[in-house]
């Protein structure tokens, strides 16, 4: 696949719903359309795994299911889908050439984000593949996040963590209701049952809004590791519910079905290699518990880094101390230094051993190092993850491209 490089900055200038419109109009596309048979997924954590079920929930009804997801682990390409194929770089090159024109037409070209520019290339390519379902995941928020333009009759909540402070607010009370503000007035969200802690905001500011909101209890089984999948199962369960009828045998043949790189992925057996994308304090501690449950009887060999504009400490708080091996390394893209991802690990856990690597290939090599008897993880965000599994598989990190 071609390296992908967005022309424009993750966030435009100043809040985008307007640009959007505008871009959306140039191409003819009606954005509220997709509404009606469509899905939005807000939340701190879980939103892709959420978006990934619900996609493959409503699959199998003869038309094109189209999925609208970030970040990406390998290939730009990985977040746009359509009944569980990527885009491929011819239509990709289609689209992005479209959506560049129109941006150009419109006049708006220093002023457009880059999530902006990827979403608009989805709405594009969704509507000239005919797709009757589309289920999009929210990049930050949802007020001002262009999901907001699809006016969902039906979207999720999937958690609240402190995340994006400096956007959404630095309580969960204030995130909480950045991200009901992706619903439209007589909409349905489907709220996960950890968002209890919040129960009284969000059911006073959906009130406000005339938004109804369900508490939705975890599904009793989930197709993707860990325990708080089963949160985002149920939650994927509601929405396709939603849409169509759905019986219990349909939609257990259906979820069977769902991978979801990056999230407890196993991407190697012999020894046990597992990597997760998880990058805010809850998401790390739930599926840190997945994966001690997966490792069985293993010596368990963490491999462990932080983004540069994430909670290191908290972060690492959360993994350190389960481990007595520990690796540590920084990704190529925005990942804070090694050496103090391992001063906060041996803040931690200071009876563990505890060594710094000088690239995420060189970290894998001494993870590999401990034998075959071992079970490594790899946790503290999506580049290092991404630059882990593109090591594992032979490929270039430095290729890797993100914004």
């Amino acid at each position: 696949m071609r390296i992908w490089r967005v022309p424009y900055p993750k966030f435009g200038d100043g809040p985008g719903l307007d640009r959007v419109s505008a871009v959306a109009a140039k191409l003819g596309i009606d954005l509220a359309a997709f509404g009606a048979q469509g899905a939005v997924i807000v939340g701190s954590n879980g939103k892709g795994s959420t978006a990934a079920m619900t996609a493959a929930l409503l699959a199998g009804d003869g038309s094109p299911v189209g999925l609208f997801t970030s970040p990406h682990l390998l290939s730009l390409n990985e977040r746009f889908r359509i009944d569980d194929e990527d885009i491929s770089d011819e239509e990709l090159e289609t689209h992005w050439d479209r959506v560049s024109a129109a941006i150009e037409a419109a006049g708006l070209t220093a002023m457009m984000g880059g999530f902006e520019f990827l979403f608009l290339i989805a709405a594009d390519w969704f509507v000239a593949r005919g797709c009757m379902h589309t289920v999009w995941e929210a990049g930050i928020g949802g007020r001002l996040d262009p999901v907001a333009l699809i006016k969902a009759r039906r979207l999720a909540l999937t958690s609240l963590d402190l995340e994006h402070t400096s956007l959404l607010g630095d309580t969960t009370a204030a995130i909480a209701c950045e991200k009901l503000g992706a619903a439209p007035q007589g909409a349905t969200v489907y709220v996960a049952e950890s968002c209890s802690v919040e129960r009284e905001t969000i059911e006073t500011h959906a009130a406000q809004r005339n938004v109804r909101v369900v508490f939705v209890p975890p599904a009793e089984d989930a197709p993707l590791h860990g325990v708080h999948q089963r949160e985002n199962a149920a939650l994927a369960l509601a929405l396709a519910r939603d849409v169509a009828p759905l019986s219990e045998d349909v939609a257990s043949a259906r979820l069977a079905q769902v991978r979801w790189p990056g999230r407890l992925e196993i991407i190697n057996n012999d020894p046990l290699i597992v990597i997760d994308v998880g990058h805010t304090p809850a998401g790390v501690r739930a599926a840190l518990a997945g994966f001690m449950e997966m490792k069985g009887e293993r010596e368990p060999v963490l491999v462990c880094g932080a983004s540069l504009d994430k909670d290191q400490h908290a972060i690492i708080g959360e993994l350190a101390p389960r481990f007595s091996t520990i690796i540590c390394a920084a990704a190529r893209h925005k990942g804070a230094p090694a050496a103090l991802i391992a001063s906060i690990a041996a803040h931690v856990h200071d009876k563990a051993e505890i060594t710094t690597a000088e690239s995420v290939a060189e970290a894998r090599l001494q993870a590999l190092a401990h034998g075959a008897n071992t079970a490594i993880y790899v946790a503290g965000g999506l580049f290092l993850a991404a630059e882990f599994k593109a090591a594992h598989l032979g490929r270039d990190p430095a290729l890797l491209a993100f914004f």
